[in-house]
């Protein structure tokens, strides 16, 4: 019989999820956003796989020069052969103006030149790069049909106000807040 269950493809690449230890989100950066000025914080990033002490990311966001805007980074290695090298990279930076106005700022990938709200720096990375760059896939991506069944259950789970258990022998009462057609249809 081909095609029965466990089959299909196993291992790939390394996924998104299991490098979330060193994340850089463009909404962690936010308060660091004004127009005309340059400023300077840091980040500790913890987590399983890092020092205790966490590790640190010295960030500079610049935002004086308006057709010029950039993030740098200034971290140690997290190569484990290179030691405590120092590694400075810049990102540069763009904005979009939504529908309903406002502005919207993007990370522009180092690495391919694409516009991406997270920068990720796996074991062995030395530079923030979003997640095409390292070729990071997501778990979702390499379940096979029953894994993805069983998410997809507990979600409608929370989804009714239950625990997010993917079996259940009795459903989940009806949410206070929800009417018995939605409730009967899921």
């Amino acid at each position: 019989m081909v095609g029965g269950f466990g089959s299909g493809q196993h291992g790939g690449t390394v996924t998104a999820e299991s490098t979330a230890s060193c994340v850089l989100s463009i909404r962690s950066l936010t308060p660091l956003f004004q127009k005309g000025r340059c400023l300077t914080g840091s980040i500790r990033f913890k987590g399983k796989g890092l020092p205790k002490t966490g590790f640190l990311v010295v960030v500079t966001v610049d935002l004086t020069n308006e057709w010029d805007c950039f993030v740098e980074l200034i971290h140690k290695t997290r190569d484990h052969q290179e030691g405590d090298r120092i590694v400075t990279g810049r990102v540069e930076l763009t904005s979009t103006t939504p529908t309903f106005g406002g502005c919207r700022w993007w990370f522009l990938c180092p690495r391919t030149g694409g516009r991406t709200t997270q920068l990720f720096l796996p074991n062995g990375g030395w530079h923030f790069w979003g997640r095409q760059a390292y070729r990071l896939g997501y778990a979702c991506q390499r379940e096979d049909r029953f894994s993805r069944l069983q998410r997809r259950a507990a979600a409608l789970n929370r989804q009714l106000g239950g625990e997010g258990g993917s079996t259940w022998d009795i459903p989940p009462a009806k949410p206070k807040w929800m009417r018995w057609r939605t409730y009967e249809r899921k």
